[in-house]
């Protein structure tokens, strides 16, 4: 029996050679040592998607989230479970991602960090090994950003009717804040300045409007032919400055394509009864513990004639009587 085994071991050892060397059929591909597919590969020496084999893109994927195993990706979860928690993400927008780490709270794992393991179910989504997307994907997710934005932006007054009346969503540069102008007055060209320790800020033809949370926010505008009763409930700040408007248009910038700052969609003109002097009363709250990518700071616009150039507070930040 021994003698039959040597001999059995023979035969195999000669056909693996033959096969490894090339026999009758020619040259056969090169003998390679076994691929490392150990999770140390992507979690200590980052092995990149470039260097992935396509079959191991799947369990690069899972090493790099149960590396993490923060509550994105939790302790317990299946193979399967994970891989569909990726590929969900992987199918959308790159903003909706940043807002459903947002609200996870997961700190275990960053945003790079997420986009460098999704890279491996969805390169074509996340950008490939430069993690970019292309200028093309890069457009369509910025009109779904400003879209949703505008569709979470809503009448916080809807029970009273004005003659003019628009909401949207105000994307702000760094520092927040905006403003109200006539913007057909070359006095403006430059934009308003603005009291960053006070909500308003009035200046001849034009109101500069501070935010809270120095991020977007939700701007609803209304045009009324008479002062509206005054309404303190529910809000932080509001307060209440002179406007004129010497061509007969008060508005809010609306976004110019391609820009970043200014409202996701035109609102209305406000000065209603044309060139002359109103009132700008602006209220304002906000959620100041919001993780979203969305605006989570809402401002209520009222402009009426009026000829007085006073500033009235009529409640300042951290006044809730």
């Amino acid at each position: 029996m021994p003698d039959r085994l040597r001999v059995l071991g023979g035969v195999v050892t000669v056909a693996l050679l033959a096969g490894l060397l090339g026999g009758e059929e020619g040259p056969r591909t090169p003998y390679r040592p076994p691929y490392d597919v150990s999770c140390p590969a992507w979690t200590e020496l980052h092995r990149g998607f470039g260097d992935t084999r396509t079959e191991d893109r799947e369990r690069a994927f899972l090493c790099l989230v149960r590396d993490a195993g923060g509550p994105m990706f939790p302790e317990g979860k299946s193979d399967q479970a994970l891989l569909a928690s990726g590929r969900a993400l992987c199918a959308q927008p790159g903003w909706r991602r940043a807002d459903e780490w947002l609200r996870s709270g997961d700190r275990t794992i960053n945003l790079h960090g997420l986009d460098s393991a999704l890279v491996f179910l969805c390169p074509d989504v996340i950008g490939g090994p430069d993690l970019m997307p292309s200028d093309e994907q890069m457009v369509k997710e910025a009109a779904d950003y400003v879209a949703a934005s505008n569709a979470a932006c809503r009448d916080p007054w809807p029970r009273k009717r004005a003659r003019k009346q628009g909401s949207a969503a105000y994307f702000t540069s760094e520092g927040g804040g905006y403003h109200l102008v006539d913007d057909a007055d070359a006095d403006n060209e430059d934009g308003i300045e603005r009291d960053h320790d006070r909500l308003l800020t009035g200046q001849e033809t034009g109101v500069g409007i501070e935010t809270i949370r120095n991020m977007n926010v939700c701007v609803t505008v209304k045009a009324f032919d008479q002062a509206p009763p005054l309404r303190l409930k529910g809000w932080q700040e509001v307060a209440e400055v002179g406007v004129t408007s010497r061509s007969g248009r008060l508005t809010v910038p609306v976004m110019q394509p391609g820009g970043e700052e200014g409202a996701g969609r035109p609102l209305p003109n406000l000065a209603i009864k044309g060139p002359g002097h109103y009132r700008v009363r602006v209220y304002a709250r906000a959620d100041e513990d919001a993780t979203t990518m969305l605006p989570a700071e809402w401002h209520l616009i009222v402009v009426y004639p009026g000829r007085s150039k006073k500033e009235t507070v009529y409640r300042s930040r951290g006044r809730q009587d």
